[in-house]
This record gives structure tokens, C-alpha cells and sequence, in this order.
């Protein structure tokens, strides 16, 4: 099956049809096509107005419901002169044989829960042949997406499909549209290329008195859900002042974020791939040499086995900009992809779309896709907020029907044999971690000055070192280890280089400029987690650091233009933007009274609104 953004094939000689990856999936992403809105990457209706608009040279109106175009679509407008053209319908079972370019309308089902559109490409004796989007993702063998049955029944012909057909559309044009001259852009219309708002966020409240939460809203059947409990309470506000508070933001603020996040992660990606190529890079971002085969290779070999990464995203009220990529981080990941959820619904809020709303169904649609059929094992430190994450992602695992054992530091694991075994003598082959790669190495490091390298063997019965495990070539590891380098702040200013005034990007450069010192700036460690040793110098001289003596202290820093964020009620706040397996699939909302936010800041749910 093939991957969101893949090629399926190319309709009518000029229209590729493109991979959603998954039917029930949506990016968020919308889609400019010479300066018009087509739609929602890869919907089915995306399609059918990137195909008017080249085959045609219209458009159809901003309907997202393929269903809801059969009864409230009347015409389509030519984008050169704004001239509309009439849509005739015809029902399935017409006494009028389909036609081709005639547009193919199915209502809402369970399976096609908003209906689906088609183009006739060809119509023959007992058949019609279409083109669509986000139906099957299959690499096309011929010129057309599937073939359907046509028959004719007391003088009426109906189409046969598996799904029910409302029928037919045809455009009455008398011929007079015609496909859509490229080397002439400049005559299409400026209302078709209207720009895009960047949208509005608020920090809003509940009175805690006009909520009635009726026992737990959080699942003490869920080993997660039930940790949570455990360490906050059931009183589902976790706020102050007798108040439920949480942030809502309209739609398009939220396709905007979700646009960025994914356009994002493709430049993390080019720029990973840049330093991986590059011994200076590799160098410079302070990886001993002995492990850049192993990243290589990893990068090589484990793209499948990327799952998640957490950008921070910080809004102004006009700009997106990207603070860094969490990429070997999964903290706040129950919070973003369940409670928030579940929180809105305890405390009765007014929205049927919240920020994590695809979350958890496309991490247990990845984790299948993985067809591992083996046991993995789940590593991790004994960090309550890492417990609660590794919980979490075992649910996720199981659903998708995967064997799991979760190990708490090493000492579940043993060697036999020169492989590592669990206490149930399983041998260990495929591994989730939330341990940090910089770990990793410095464990690596340490165990090469412990043993004599020339002459050990491991002993049967003895623990494990962690690199053992995570640098063991008879391992699989998800998050792989070339997220090494993603998850490095060095990355930034390599980014800046590559992509420089990105709109989503922020000037970071190796060395402090006077530019950086005349507008503020941050400084960060190229390696650590949540904020720590990050120091705020601001434009007039003041500043803010979280400084801690963790052991990534001593790292080499860079340095990141100061963005100011605006503050709501008195807090900060930053998006916590997931990707999974490449692609944007939610976020939440962290805020805190202080600048930099870090592991305790709290996660607030958020609401989108279409008004």
C-alpha cells in the first residue's frame, strides 16, 4: 500500500492522483494550485477540484462534504471570468447514459462516513471507468482508478458499486470550457486566490459550579489513565481560582499550525539528512565518530521505524514559528492523544473537535502497520511523567495487537547465549525507549573504559548495559538512532542555513551575531530535555535562565532569535504539535507562568471552533 504524498497515477494525462495513505485520515494540509484553494491533502473532493480547475478551468464551490455536493452544489465557475456553468443531475438509475466528465456523487455510510466523488474517465458497453482520491492508495496498472459495472434496467441505466450511488453530475458547457491554459496564470481571477487568515487563539474558563462531574472522568481500568489519577487526583481541573480553564482557537488557526508542523518536519528531515551526509556536521554536533556507521546505516535501514515527534510551536497572534523538534521525546503524549478528551467532556465543553482528535487512532494504525510479530519490549527510566508515557504507549501496542512487556530500568533483562532474554526467557528483538541516544553513547563510552573490549564476553545470568541493547544489530528500536541528530538544537541553525527567512523559522546561528543581540535571543545546549539550561536575553538587557547541572550542561551552545510570546490570564503557552510516522496528527497546549516551560508546565485541552 502506498504512503501519504505517493503517486498513485495521473488522470486525463495532466492530474496526478495522490496517496492519503489511509481513507479515514486527514492531514490538516491545504492545497494551493497556482494560488487557489483546491482543498484538503489528499481528500477525494481535493481531486475532483484540481481536475475542473486543469481539465476545465473551474472550480467548484468550498464544499469539504463530497456528499453534500449532490443537493447544494448548483454550478461551477470558470476562475478566468467568473462565468458559471450549471451542474445537471442525474440519479442513479437515469433514463441518460453517464457521460464522461461527469462527476460520480455517493452519500454517507459507515464506510464513506462523508460520501465520496469520482470522475467518469470513460464510459463503455456494460461499464464506466473512474478517477478519485482517498478511495483505495494502490499504485494505478492503467489509466484509471477502478472499472464499474454499468447495466441497463427498463430502459434506465444504473452504476454498481459496493457503496450506495446518488448518481451523476454533468456540466452544461455546450462545450465551451476547455482545460485551463498553464502558461497564463495572471488571467485568473484574484477572488480565487484569496488569502488565507492566520486565525485567532483565547484562553477561556469554566466556573467550576457550572460543572457536575459525575465519579471518575479518567478509566482506573486503564493502567495510564489510572497512574494519572493516582498522582493528581480526580478532580478533573488541575487549575486555580475555582476555574476549568482551557484554550480555544478557530479553524483556521488550527489547519495553520497543523500546515506548519508538516512542512516543518520535511525541512527537520532534508536538514537530518544533510548532517548524516556530512563529517564536519557530525563533528560539529559533538557525536563521537565511532557511532556515525551506526547512524548511517540506521537512516539507511529504520525509516519505518520513526513513530513519534513533538515540535514546539510558540504563536504571536500573526506568526508560527518553531521553537525546536523533540524528535526522541514522547513526554505529554497521554495528555494530547486521550485525557484532553476526555477532560472537555467531563467538564461539558460546547465542541466536537479537539486539538488530539486523530491521535490515538493513527498511533494504533501505525503500530500496525508495522507487522512486527514479535514481543517488544518497552524500556524506560523510573521518571513518573516516562511511566505514565510507556503505559500508555503498551495500550496503544496491545490494541494493535502486539505482545509487550514493559522493563523498568534493566533489570528484567538478562544475557544468555550472547543474546539479551527477558525474566520469561524471551529473547529480545524489537524495542521502544524512552531513554535519550546521548545516553546511549555515554553508557557505550563508559562500558569500553569498564571492559577489556579485546577479551569480554558477556556472562550468562549478568544485566545488560543499556547500549547493549540499544546498539545491539540483532535490535530493532523504535525511535531509531538517526533521531540522534533530529532531536539535536545543533540542527537549528543548520536548518537556518538551509532554509533561511522560512516563515516558520527562527534566525539561530552558531555564534552570537550583534542582529541576535540587538533583538534578544535564546541560548540553548544543543542536547537537553524540557527547557533546562535555556537562558532568555532579552533586547533590553534582561534575562531569564532555567538553569539546572544536569549532564548535558557542558554542551556546546547556539543561539535562536527571542520570539515574544503574549501572555493569556497571566500565562505563557506553547504547542505541543505531534508527528506521527511523518505526518501532523494533533496537539496540545502547554502553559506556565514562567517563560520556559518544562516537564511540570501544565497540558491544557483545546478546542476548535468553525466560527
Amino acid at each position: 500500500m502506498a504512503t501519504f504524498n505517493d503517486t498513485l497515477g495521473v488522470a486525463s494525462t495532466n492530474v496526478p492522483v495522490y496517496s492519503n495513505g489511509d481513507k479515514d485520515f486527514f492531514s490538516v494540509e491545504r492545497h494551493y494550485f497556482h494560488g487557489v484553494f483546491i482543498g484538503y491533502k489528499w481528500q477525494c473532493v481535493e481531486f475532483v477540484r484540481r481536475w475542473l480547475l486543469l481539465r476545465k478551468g473551474c472550480i467548484l464551490p468550498n464544499e469539504n462534504c463530497a456528499a453534500r455536493i449532490w443537493k447544494d452544489v448548483k454550478a461551477v465557475e470558470r476562475v478566468t471570468d467568473g462565468c458559471q456553468f450549471s451542474l445537471e443531475c442525474h440519479s442513479n438509475g437515469s433514463p441518460r447514459e453517464p457521460q464522461i466528465d461527469s462527476l460520480l456523487v455517493y452519500p454517507r455510510c459507515d464506510a464513506l462516513p462523508f460520501g465520496h466523488i469520482a470522475v467518469i474517465s470513460e464510459v463503455g458497453p456494460g461499464y464506466v471507468r473512474i478517477v478519485e482520491q482517498n478511495y483505495e492508495s494502490n499504485s494505478w496498472s492503467e489509466n484509471h482508478t477502478r472499472q464499474l459495472r454499468l447495466v441497463e434496467k427498463d430502459d434506465l441505466f444504473y452504476i454498481e458499486d459496493e457503496h450506495s450511488i446518488y448518481g451523476w453530475m454533468t456540466i452544461k458547457d455546450n462545450h465551451e470550457l476547455g482545460p485551463l491554459d498553464e502558461s497564463k496564470l495572471d488571467v485568473i481571477l484574484k477572488p480565487y486566490k484569496k488569502p488565507v487568515p492566520i486565525g485567532t487563539l483565547e484562553r477561556c474558563c469554566v466556573p467550576k459550579e457550572n460543572v457536575h462531574v459525575k465519579g471518575g472522568w479518567l478509566d482506573r481500568n486503564s493502567p495510564a489513565e489510572k497512574y494519572l489519577v493516582d498522582m493528581y487526583g480526580e478532580d478533573p481541573s488541575r487549575s486555580i481560582d475555582g476555574t476549568y480553564p482551557y484554550y480555544k482557537m478557530d479553524f483556521n488557526l488550527f489547519l495553520n499550525i497543523g500546515t506548519a508542523a508538516n512542512e516543518s518536519h520535511r525541512m527537520f528531515m532534508k536538514a537530518t539528512e544533510h548532517v548524516i551526509n556530512s563529517d564536519d556536521l557530525l563533528a560539529r554536533f559533538e557525536i563521537p565518530e565511532i557511532f556515525w556507521s551506526g547512524i548511517r546505516r540506521s537512516w539507511k535501514n529504520d525509516q519505518d521505524l520513526f513513530m513519534t515527534g513533538r515540535f514546539d510551536f510558540a504563536f504571536d497572534g500573526e506568526k508560527i514559528k518553531v521553537f525546536e523538534y523533540n524528535a526522541d521525546s514522547a513526554s505529554v503524549l497521554l495528555e494530547c492523544a486521550v485525557t484532553q478528551q476526555k477532560w472537555a467532556k467531563a467538564v461539558g465543553l460546547d465542541s466536537n473537535l479537539i486539538s488530539g482528535f486523530q491521535m490515538h487512532r493513527v498511533l494504533v494504525r501505525n503500530w500496525k502497520n508495522l507487522n512486527i510479530r514479535s514481543r517488544v519490549h518497552l524500556l524506560i527510566d523510573k521518571y513518573e511523567d516516562e511511566m505514565i508515557t510507556a503505559l500508555y504507549m503498551q495500550s496503544v501496542m496491545n490494541e494493535a495487537g502486539i505482545e509487550t512487556k514493559l522493563c523498568v530500568l534493566l533489570d528484567d533483562l538478562y544475557w544468555k547465549d550472547s543474546a539479551i532474554v527477558d525474566n520469561d526467557g524471551r529473547q529480545v528483538t524489537f524495542v521502544w525507549k524512552t531513554w535519550m541516544w546521548e545516553t546511549v553513547f555515554i553508557d557505550h563510552i563508559d562500558a569500553q573504559k569498564e571492559r577489556n573490549v579485546d577479551q569480554w564476553t558477556p556472562t550468562d545470568g549478568d544485566h545488560p548495559r543499556l547500549s547493549d541493547i540499544l546498539l545491539n544489530d540483532r535490535i530493532r528500536v523504535v525511535e531509531p538512532l538517526w533521531k540522534v541528530i533530529t532531536s539535536n538544537k545543533a540542527l537549528l541553525p543548520t536548518l537556518w542555513s538551509m532554509f533561511p527567512n522560512h516563515p516558520n523559522l527562527l534566525r539561530t546561528e552558531w555564534t552570537l551575531a550583534d542582529e541576535l543581540k540587538q533583538k534578544g535571543y535564546a541560548k540553548k545546549p544543543i542536547v537537553g530535555r524540557c527547557g533546562r539550561n535555556v537562558t532568555l536575553h532579552k533586547s533590553d538587557g534582561g534575562s531569564f535562565t532555567h538553569e539546572t547541572t544536569e549532564k548535558f550542561a557542558d554542551r556546546d551552545c547556539i543561539y535562536q532569535e527571542l520570539f515574544e510570546l503574549p501572555t493569556y490570564d497571566g500565562f505563557y503557552n506553547i504547542f505541543g504539535c505531534w508527528i506521527v510516522h511523518g505526518l501532523f496528527a494533533g496537539f496540545c497546549i502547554r502553559e506556565d507562568q514562567r517563560l520556559i516551560t518544562n516537564y511540570d508546565s501544565y497540558a491544557m485541552a483545546c478546542c476548535i471552533t468553525h466560527s
